[in-house]
């Protein structure tokens, strides 16, 4: 596993399906290329039947909530992960882009 990455998967017993979503958080990040080090945390949600997926990295904190059954955690994650990693970052270029514009306007 790469120091880049820390997945922890808690309250899944199935062994197989915690291999399998920590494979798909790895490829999703590996496919996104994204810069640093990051914490990856899916545990039991406090609202019953749901799953909450923490991501940590560089200037990023996102937790988000997903509502299915652990073994099909491995094919939503990736998804999930990506749609909401792409706004965080969109987000944050456009900000740069206008804090930029701006210094060159004044």
């Amino acid at each position: 596993m790469s120091n880049r990455f820390s997945i922890s998967v808690h309250g899944i017993e199935d062994g197989e399906v915690v291999a399998a979503v920590e494979e798909a958080v790895r490829q999703s990040f590996d496919e996104m290329a994204l810069p640093g080090a990051w914490q990856i945390t899916v545990k039991p949600s406090h609202v019953g039947g749901r799953w909450d997926f923490v991501v940590q990295g560089l200037d990023v904190r996102h937790t988000m909530s997903i509502a299915v059954p652990p073994r099909l955690l491995p094919d939503l994650i990736p998804r999930r992960l990506v749609e909401s990693l792409n706004r965080i970052v969109c987000a944050k270029v456009e900000h740069t882009a206008q804090r930029l514009a701006l210094r060159r306007v004044v």
